[in-house]
């Protein structure tokens, strides 16, 4: 391999390490942000310990819809963002 041809490769894949890296940091502060929120849920569901479990499964069954879909929501905005930012790389050259 010709050193242009190296020096090429080396940068799309110093390029691709640095998204990597940028799409897990979101991946991992979704996932952290989708737990909070099943947590609080699942905290408020099992307050009352007199219910019957059907109703408490229910609960924390919700409980983990809401905080998956909340990331998945964070997930979808970050996917989002990137695309804008493709965009505007794309439309300045």
């Amino acid at each position: 391999m010709d050193r242009k041809k190296h020096q090429a490769f080396v940068k799309m894949f110093k390029l691709f390490q640095l998204g990597a890296s940028y799409f897990s940091e979101n991946y991992m502060r979704a996932v952290k942000k989708g737990a909070y929120v099943a947590e609080k849920e699942i905290l408020e569901a099992a307050e009352d310990r007199d219910q019957p479990v059907e109703v408490m499964v229910r609960k924390l069954l919700k409980a983990i819809n809401l905080g998956a879909l909340h990331a998945a929501e964070h997930m979808l905005l970050f996917g989002i963002d990137l695309i804008e930012q493709m965009k505007g790389k794309s439309s300045k050259k």
